[in-house]
């Protein structure tokens, strides 16, 4: 009996395959993960609220004040800007804009992954 369940494991597995469907393991939403800790260290995704305080375009990178203190964060061409629905640029960010930044630890600097403008 145990090799007709294995049989049957092996065509379930075969026919989902092959219809391109299988099994995956999601990464929790970014609002499942906590927020950097107070001493700089950061997890490998977290969400950093707060307001702009400096920006450095030369670097590409900017300084968000949040309840922790204050955050570097690299901005990277491939990260996402949304003004609301709408895509924004890097040079739309401004000193005392309101943000919301998806962030992951990458070497130990925190990198933006996608920044809500509110």
């Amino acid at each position: 009996m145990a090799w007709l369940r294995i049989f049957a494991s092996a065509i379930l597995a075969a026919v989902l395959g092959a219809a391109g469907t299988g099994f995956a393991v999601a990464d929790p939403p970014p609002w499942a993960h906590a927020l950097p800790l107070a001493d700089g260290s950061a997890r490998s995704h977290a969400v950093v609220s707060g307001r702009i305080v400096g920006i450095d375009f030369a670097s590409a990178s900017i300084l968000v004040e949040t309840s922790h203190g204050r955050v570097p964060i690299a901005v990277t061409p491939s990260t996402s800007i949304f003004r609301g629905e709408d895509f924004a640029s890097f040079a739309e960010l401004s000193r005392g804009s309101r943000v919301d930044i998806d962030v992951s630890d990458v070497a130990g600097r925190l990198v933006a992954q996608i920044i809500r403008i509110r």
